[in-house]
């Protein structure tokens, strides 16, 4: 799923862009905020979620239970955005 997406940054939003689309159908851009840019990129640099945990807690001075939960919860809102 991460190769087929690219992360930009437009009009101070981060957006996820599908770079597979073909034919008419269009696939809306996913807006993300910052910390969910800051998910995405670790993801893309082949980071697991609880390195993603770690450095996220540090990052945003929050508990590493915090931090995974948030995690999961944003990967389970881009799948459920991109069926």
């Amino acid at each position: 799923m991460i190769k087929a997406y690219q992360l930009r940054k437009a009009a101070g939003t981060y957006w996820l862009l599908d770079m597979n689309q073909k034919g008419p159908a269009y696939t809306k851009p996913v807006p993300l905020n910052e910390s969910g840019a800051y998910i995405w990129q670790m993801l893309e640099k082949g980071k697991q979620i609880e390195q993603i945990a770690e450095s996220f807690a540090k990052e945003y001075e929050i508990a590493y239970e915090e931090a995974i939960t948030d995690i999961r919860q944003f990967l389970h809102q881009l799948r459920t955005v991109q069926k």
